[in-house]
């Protein structure tokens, strides 16, 4: 299986070493944009695509009144989410689910979901945001952090949505309304936030 597949769906052991990879070397990035902007006390938060789970660890380390859920459709992924996220999943403050974006099955009560380098794999994007959109509070927030490669690149063939004005696009028709985006966080990266 290649890179561009284990990074959809990592699986067996490449995609154990993969997923290993992503908690080391991607999470800083995330956590970076949160930490200047870190959701109130008592948010219920869903990370789609939540890969070995540190991302998940680094919230509930920060806020222990945070109620969060992590999704992802890789069974390896949710074994190592789950072995990263033993002590917060005694305590009933984490759930990992292992589940398709495009039926998620959590209750409709979602303050923020967050998507960060999985958007791109999505099978079907309009009716994924039209999930997220179901689920999130009326005022709650849908992030995306994504690599925003240049026009005819390796990683622009593979991207789904290829500018911002077709994220935009895409997350009004699923019902999303102040929509921003931000190149400024990290070059070549693009951060859009939705409300619904």
């Amino acid at each position: 299986m290649g890179l561009n597949k284990q990074g959809s769906k990592p699986t067996g052991y490449t995609g154990k070493i993969i997923g290993r990879l992503m908690n080391k070397l991607h999470t800083t990035l995330y956590v970076k944009y949160f930490k200047n902007d870190l959701p109130p006390d008592n948010s219920i938060i869903l990370d789609i695509g939540c890969g070995g789970g540190k991302f998940i660890k680094f919230l509930s380390d920060t806020n222990d009144t945070y109620k969060l859920f992590g999704l992802d459709h890789s069974p390896e992924m949710v074994v190592l989410s789950k072995k990263v996220n033993r002590q917060a999943i005694l305590k009933k403050q984490v759930t990992i689910i292992q589940g398709s974006v495009t039926a998620i099955p959590v209750k409709n009560n979602i303050d923020l979901a967050t998507a960060f380098e999985t958007v791109q794999f999505w099978t079907d994007i309009d009716e994924s945001f039209s999930e997220i959109v179901r689920l999130l509070k009326r005022g709650g927030s849908f992030l995306i952090i994504n690599r925003y490669p240049s026009d005819g690149s390796k990683w622009w063939r593979i991207a789904k949505i290829k500018s911002d004005r077709e994220y935009i696009t895409k997350l009004e028709k699923a019902g999303f309304s102040e929509i921003t985006v931000d190149f400024d966080f990290k070059k070549g990266w693009i951060v859009v936030k939705a409300t619904k």
